[in-house]
């Protein structure tokens, strides 16, 4: 079980104008045999939730502000909804490696983290993944039951639709017995904050960029650099590694218990997600077994703005198109 180890009420603003008051607190989930303390934040509404757990989990670098900024929270979103809400630090990220949780050395123990934290919970859970964590998301479905999973511009199939991430890959195969060779992780933090002085002009790379992690013009200023600052941390060159491979044409590895599952599912992606393109998405979606899943592709035309990576969290449109859409599929399972 979580052990609590602080907690206090918070006025969470959730976006715009928008405010409420929130009950957090900061999880650990201690030791077990050989697998290492995880770090979580929980909240809900003051008085307790009043719909189920929902487990978030981060992507390749990333950690809890992956879910929630000083002016816009989608955790926070969640929360006023009445969802019981953890916000999942995988090892080696954030505060779990404070807590003595170092970098995996595979993909697959970054699953039983999310395993553990579904065990955890007081109630059958939604897990929601972005990115990588969706990926993880997979893994751990294949594993437990769930509510649902929220397969969030998500990994599957990585890379087939981006040459420039698949030249990356490649380097990166060649590289490998030396990547093997030095330090088993890497702080992301620098690039965020250096990304994120050059606004201006990363902004306007993201138009021809082929690894752009947001839409151009779809966040505001100040809270994208934020994001970038906050929420870039460290990651494992061995889980890099394991993706180059799947980028080069390596089966995803919970692709078999993928076309098994049951529970049900919900595929969203942007339609200017470099990263995750919407080919990628389809190919998640229709290999997937369960018999309850949906699909969604943001685009102009219908949710009014380009969609790019991280945007699709904490864009400026995200609170109006996207978080009813995730809130709106759990509600009704």
């Amino acid at each position: 079980m979580f052990e609590i180890l602080s907690e206090r009420l918070v006025d969470e603003i959730v976006h715009g104008e928008r405010s409420c008051t929130l009950r957090r607190a900061s999880l650990r989930l201690p030791a077990d045999g050989g697998s290492p303390p995880l770090a979580a934040q929980r909240t809900t509404l003051p008085a307790g939730p009043t719909r189920a757990p929902v487990i978030l989990v981060h992507g390749f670098a990333q950690n809890r502000f992956t879910w929630r900024l000083s002016r816009r929270s989608f955790s926070g979103y969640l929360a006023e909804q009445g969802f019981d809400v953890y916000n999942l630090e995988l090892r080696g990220h954030g505060r779990s490696r404070k807590y003595g949780a170092t970098n995996p050395s595979a993909f697959s123990e970054y699953v039983d983290d999310l395993c553990r934290a579904i065990d955890a919970a007081p109630d059958l859970p939604f897990v929601i993944g972005h990115s990588l964590g969706a990926g993880v998301g997979i893994g751990a479905s294949t594993q437990r039951d769930l509510r649902g999973l929220v397969h969030l511009a998500g990994v599957f199939s990585f890379a087939q639709h981006n040459r420039a991430l698949r030249a990356i890959a490649r380097l990166s195969r060649r590289m490998e017995p030396l990547m093997k060779a030095a330090p088993a992780r890497v702080r992301t933090r620098w690039a965020g904050a250096v990304i994120g002085r050059l606004f201006h002009l990363s902004d306007a790379a993201g138009y021809a960029m082929p690894i752009s992690g947001w839409a151009p013009g779809s966040m505001e200023r100040d809270l994208l650099q934020e994001r970038l600052v906050k929420g870039f941390d460290w990651t494992s060159v061995a889980v890099w590694a394991q993706m180059a491979r799947w980028a080069q044409g390596e089966a995803f590895s919970y692709d078999a218990g993928w076309r098994q599952v049951e529970l049900p599912v919900l595929v969203i992606a942007g339609d200017q997600d470099p990263l995750v393109r919407p080919a990628d998405a389809r190919a998640c979606f229709e290999a997937c077994g369960s018999p309850d899943k949906e699909i969604t592709i943001f685009e102009p035309f219908e949710h009014q703005v380009h969609w790019g990576h991280l945007d699709l969290i904490l864009g400026a449109k995200a609170p109006s198109e996207v978080w009813p859409r995730i809130s709106g599929w759990m509600v009704a399972r």
